[in-house]
C-alpha cells in the first residue's frame, strides 16, 4: 500500500438525487450523513463510488447493534492490503499450533517465486516484525513471506472451517497471477535461531472469484504502456467481502460473540501481543523504524485520521487493516475510547477512480477517498456518542 502527500479535497457536489437515496435508507445513516460536509454527505447516494459501509457497535457488556449502507458481498471490489489481516491472523495460529510465539523466524531455502520481494529482504524474520510491518506500514513483503509459509490450499481450508467459504487469498502481493497457486520450501526457527519445523514447496488448487462477475472498469494499462480496452477480469485476484473482514476482525476482538468455529485459535498471550501490535502507529515502531515526517499517524488509519497530518487523539484507539488498490479504498476498523463507553467495529469501502482505468496510478485518494473514509469516521463516532 502507497500514500501520496495528502492534498486539498475539492468542493460541491448535486445532493438532491443523493439526498432521496439517503432519505430513503436507515434513519442512522440520515443521522451520520448530516454532520458530514460536502462533498462526502452526497457521496453514499452515487452509484458511482459503490459506497459499502457496516457499522456495529455497543455500549460496554451489552449486544452489538448493526447497521449497513448498500453492502453487495457478491460483488467484486479490491480488498488491496485488508488482505493482510486474515494472513496475519492465520500465521498466528500456525505458529501457535507449532506451541512457538511471536519470536519465530520464518524464512525460505528457496528463491522469490513472485511479488514484491526487494533485495533486501531478509532471507529469515521473526512474525513480530513480519506483524510490525503489516499493521503499522501495510508493506507487501510480510504478507508475501507469510502467503508461502501457510500454503494456498492450508489457507483456503482454514477459512472453510471459519465460515468464510467465498474469501479468496489467491494472489501474492504485486504479483503475476501465473505464478501464485506454488509456494516456496521454507523453515521455521525458534527465537534461538535453530531449525523447529520444515515445509516443503507445494501447488495449490486454481481458484477464481467465486461469485458471477468481476470484471469492471473501462480498461487496464499494462506495466509495458499499452492500454487494454473494456472491463478487466479480476476473478484471479483476492476477494474479502467487507462483511467477513469485520467477522474476521470481531472474532479477535470479543471471540465470545462470534460462533465457536470463527474463533482464532490463538493463544491469549498471543492474541495480547497481537492486538498491541494491530494499534501501534507508525512513529511507535522501534524496529523497524519509521519517521513520523514521512509517516504520520493517518498513514495506514483512514479512520478519523486518514485527511491529516495530525497526530492521533490521545485516549482514542484503533485496531484494524486498511488498504487501496486499483482505486477502491478500505478500513476494517474496531474502534474505542477511554472516555467513551461505546465500542464501534466500522467497515467501509469507497471507489475513486473517475476515469475507469485501472493502473494508471490515477485514483482520486486523496481528493475524495481518503477523506470521505476520514470523514466518515468522525461523524458515526459523533452519532454513537450522542446523548440517549
Amino acid at each position: 500500500m502507497k500514500r501520496r502527500t495528502l492534498l486539498q479535497f475539492s468542493a460541491g457536489l448535486p445532493l438532491a438525487l443523493a439526498t432521496a437515496r439517503i432519505q430513503a435508507q436507515d434513519p442512522f445513516w440520515t443521522r451520520v450523513f448530516a454532520v458530514m460536509p460536502e462533498p462526502f454527505a452526497s457521496m453514499p447516494g452515487k452509484p458511482d463510488y459503490r459506497i459499502q459501509i457496516l457499522c456495529q457497535f455497543r455500549r460496554r457488556t451489552k449486544r452489538w447493534r448493526k447497521h449497513s449502507w448498500q453492502l453487495q458481498p457478491e460483488r467484486w471490489f479490491s480488498t488491496g492490503s485488508v488482505a493482510k489481516l486474515p494472513i496475519a491472523l492465520l500465521a498466528c495460529e500456525r505458529i501457535a499450533a507449532m506451541g512457538l510465539d511471536l519470536g519465530a523466524q520464518i524464512g525460505f531455502i528457496q528463491p522469490p517465486i513472485g511479488g514484491e520481494w526487494p533485495d533486501d529482504e531478509p532471507d529469515f524474520e521473526s512474525l513480530r516484525r513480519s506483524l510490525t510491518r503489516i499493521f503499522t506500514m501495510s508493506e507487501n513483503p510480510p504478507f508475501n513471506r507469510l502467503y508461502d509459509f501457510l500454503g494456498v490450499d492450508a489457507i483456503h481450508d482454514r477459512f472453510a472451517a471459519l465460515g468464510y467459504p467465498a474469501a479468496r487469498l489467491i494472489s501474492r502481493m504485486s504479483a503475476p497471477v501465473r505464478d501464485n497457486t506454488r509456494t516456496r520450501a521454507g523453515q521455521v526457527q525458534d527465537g534461538n535461531g535453530r531449525v523447529h519445523a520444515e515445509f516443503p514447496e507445494r501447488v495449490g488448487r486454481v481458484r477464481r472469484f467465486p461469485f458471477a462477475d468481476a470484471r469492471t472498469g473501462s480498461g487496464f494499462l499494462r506495466d509495458d504502456g499499452i492500454l487494454e480496452p473494456g472491463p478487466h477480469d479480476f476473478s484471479a485476484a483476492n476477494f474479502i467481502a467487507l462483511t467477513d473482514s469485520q467477522q474476521m476482525l470481531k472474532a479477535l476482538i470479543d471471540s465470545a460473540s462470534v460462533p465457536a468455529h470463527q474463533r482464532w485459535a490463538i493463544p491469549e498471550a498471543m492474541r495480547a501481543e497481537l492486538l498491541r501490535i494491530m494499534a501501534m502507529l507508525p512513529r511507535e515502531s522501534k524496529d523497524p523504524a519509521y519517521p513520523e515526517t514521512e509517516y504520520p499517524d493517518g498513514y495506514a488509519r483512514f479512520f478519523m485520521l486518514g485527511d491529516r497530518r495530525a497526530r492521533k487523539p490521545d485516549g482514542l484507539h484503533l485496531i484494524g487493516k486498511v488498504g487501496n488498490a486499483y482505486g477502491f479504498v478500505t478500513d476494517v476498523e474496531y474502534i474505542s475510547a477511554d472516555l467513551s463507553d461505546i465500542e464501534c467495529l466500522l467497515s467501509a469501502n469507497v471507489y475513486v477512480n473517475a476515469d475507469g482505468i485501472f493502473n494508471d496510478d490515477k485514483y482520486e485518494y486523496e481528493t475524495l477517498g481518503y477523506p470521505f473514509l476520514a470523514t466518515l469516521g468522525r461523524a458515526v463516532w459523533q452519532v454513537l456518542n450522542e446523548p440517549q
